[in-house]
This record gives structure tokens, sequence and C-alpha cells, in this order.
């Protein structure tokens, strides 16, 4: 009985000392302080060794390309759990930078584009394909309807392929700010494929991402102006290194929004974005 409560003892206090070193929480894991450079990433009982794998892999070989961003050392476990470390970046989100210093938001959103562009420099084969991704996403999309769906795919099918490193989810919040300069992070969504998609998906989320269910109309009215204003602004930066045409990511538009409906988004922000997708179905049915 004696022995019993001293294993009880020691899984308490090592859970504990777990606890102490938690820095940040995600909907896959949690992010532990291991020492002064060094993170793991542990994941939930719910994620798969699949899952953890893909990660790891995609982490190494990103790692590999000479991108600003985290070094991933090995796979452990942790208190019975799988986890990933990583290096410690010290640094803030530029989400923060955008919140604390607004006067500053034209910069950052240069800064931003330009390393969004040297991203999509970079050729990385061992990932998922962007368009099979993207098709999987549109499917599992439960506010469209049979038909749209079909339209949707049919149109992704005629876009252009690519061979270019996609990040998959590059936003503010996935950007750090440190001494060095900028560190991309959570690369778990990089695909191979065409680099206006992932632009198209970074436009869409600056627009319409993080909008808060319980804002007033006018509060509203402000976010959407402001939006717009950061978003033009980032197009014109992206352009500076990559010329486009305008029309391209307008195409990839549709499929790639309908993709983010599959996700867990703010109520008011699927709204817009189901307002947006059937505009621009309309568009395409008249081409």
């Amino acid at each position: 009985m004696l022995k019993l409560s001293i294993i009880s003892f020691k899984v308490e206090l090592g859970v504990l000392m777990l606890q102490e070193r938690v820095i940040g929480y995600g909907s896959t894991a949690e992010v532990l302080e291991m020492d002064e450079g060094t993170v793991a990433k542990v994941f939930y009982d719910h994620v798969s060794a699949a899952s953890i794998d893909h990660e790891w892999s995609v982490s190494k070989n990103v790692m590999s390309c000479g991108l600003p961003v985290p070094a991933v050392y090995q796979q452990e476990r942790i208190d019975g759990r799988s986890a990933i470390f990583f290096e410690k970046i010290k640094g803030s989100a530029l989400t923060k930078w955008l919140e604390d210093k607004p006067w500053t938001a034209l910069q950052l959103v240069k800064i931003m584009a330009a390393l969004h562009a040297k991203v999509h420099e970079k050729q990385v084969t061992e990932l998922p394909l962007q368009k099979i991704v993207l098709q999987r996403k549109i499917e599992h999309a439960k506010e469209l309807s049979r038909e749209d769906k079909s339209s949707i795919l049919t149109f992704l099918s005629n876009l252009p392929d690519g061979d270019s490193l996609c990040h998959g989810d590059f936003h503010p919040d996935n950007i750090l700010l440190t001494e060095k300069g900028p560190v991309i992070i959570d690369w778990i969504d990089a695909t191979q494929g065409n680099r206006m998609a992932d632009l198209a998906r970074t436009v869409i989320i600056l627009r319409y991402g993080g909008f808060p269910d319980k804002s007033s109309f006018l509060q509203r009215r402000i976010l959407v102006a402001v939006r717009d204003i950061l978003t033009r602004h980032y197009i014109k930066s992206y352009k500076r290194s990559f010329p486009f045409s305008s029309e391209l990511l307008k195409d990839w538009m549709l499929p790639v929004a309908a993709g983010r409906l599959s996700e867990k988004i703010p109520n008011q922000e699927k709204e817009r974005l189901i307002r947006f997708i059937q505009a621009l179905l309309s568009r395409a049915q008249t081409r």
C-alpha cells in the first residue's frame, strides 16, 4: 500500500513539473520549455502517430532549405506522450507587433510579403501535393452544397500545378520577430504546389480571418476597412518580389476559400467567406 502511494506521488509530481514548463497550447499539442534553447511540442493522445511522423518529416525537410525556421532536433516520449524537440525561438509574433505598434503595420506587412516570396523560391519534393490537400478540404466543407463542391473541384482541376514550397498557413501569428530577423514557424500544413494558391490563402486570412463573433457593427466596419488596406499593401509588396497576374491570384481564391470552410473558424468569418465564395462562383460560371 505504501509502495503504491509513493508511485502515485511520483507520477503526480512529474505531471506538476511538466505543467510548470508549459508555455503554449494548441489544438494538437502543448509546448514545453525544456531548457534555455529547446522546447518540446508534446502531442495529445488523440493525435495519430502518422500525423506526428508527418510533422517530423516536414520540419526536417523545411529546415534543410536554408529558410529562417526553428531547428528540429529529435523525437522522444515525455510522460508517455510523443514529442518533437525544436529550437526555442526568442521573439514575439508579428501579430503582437501589429497590435502594439499599429503605425508600423505597412512596414511589417512589406517584410512579411518579401519573406513569403522567399519561401516560394524553394522546392521540397517530399511533401503532400497542394491540389490533393485542397480537394479533401473542399469535400469536407459542410456549408457547401454537392453541386457547389462539384463546380469548385472542377474549377480547381483546371488551375495550374506548381512545384513551390508552400507554407499552407502563412499569417502574422506564424512569424516571430527576433533580434536576428523574422522566423517562420508551424509548418504542419506545408505542401508542394502553386505559389498563387499559398498567396491566396494568406490574402483570405488577412482579409477575413480572426473576426470575433461578438463585435459591434461599427467595430466590424473599421476592421474590414483596415484589413482591406493591409491586404492590398501585402499583394503590392509581394509583386515587388515576384510579378504575377492578378487574374491568376483571383482564380485561386475560390478553391482556397472553399477549403478554409472545413476548418474551425469563427461564425462571422464563416458567414463572410460563404458570401465571398458564392460571388466567386457566380463570376466563374459567367466566364
